[in-house]
């Protein structure tokens, strides 16, 4: 404090600085993603999909926490309402206003983050090849899972997303995937490899 009583700069800005990890830290306070559970409701649902994520990464050697569930899903209006189905049976709400998606908004939407009761979960529309559902799907790994069948992205597929992807979390996966499984596939990526040669 200073001599009238009132705190100093340096005071005011540790204080500001305390709080703002608040609203980044609200969504880490959420409980770990139930992968069983959103396995569960999305075969109920009839949504086709792929795990791909840090479960990917888990399911292919690396063992690593992770604060969501990504899904890759196919696009179409059959896929759109399966989606719908499986938000509803998982009391998905949007993530950043908490307000339940139509179906209107999940066809216009490339990816969704949402919240549900297995935790966060955001559902990714393929892309490219090979980073497209079908071919993702065609190659991943069918495992089961407390009795529900699951289709998780292959080595190859989690490369390339990390890879698309690029941040430090995504280069850390890879280093520590290349230090278990040695040199890791690669092919062309679509954004990440043009004009290389």
């Amino acid at each position: 404090m200073d001599p009238s009583g009132r705190p100093r700069a340096a005071e005011r800005r540790a204080d500001q600085a305390a709080a703002a990890p608040l609203e980044v830290a609200a969504e880490s306070l959420l409980p770990a993603p139930d992968l069983s559970g959103i396995i569960r409701a999305a075969n109920a649902a009839r949504l086709p999909f792929v795990v791909i994520g840090g479960f990917s990464v888990i399911a292919n050697g690396f063992v690593r926490a992770t604060e969501d569930c990504d899904l890759l899903v196919p696009d179409g209006p059959e896929s759109d309402r399966a989606i719908l189905r499986f938000l509803r049976r998982s009391g998905a709400v949007r993530s950043y206003d908490g307000r339940p998606l139509s179906l209107d908004e999940i066809a216009a939407a490339d990816t969704l983050r949402v919240r549900s009761r297995y935790g966060i979960i955001d559902i990714i529309r393929g892309g490219l090849p090979p980073l497209d559902f079908q071919t993702v799907s065609e190659r991943a790994m069918r495992l089961e899972l407390d009795g529900q069948r699951v289709r998780v992205a292959s080595l190859a597929s989690v490369v390339g997303f990390k890879r698309l992807a690029g941040r430090p979390r995504d280069r850390l996966d890879l280093m520590e995937l290349e230090a278990l499984h040695g040199k890791l596939p690669s092919e062309p990526i679509a954004g990440v490899d043009e004009g290389r040669s």
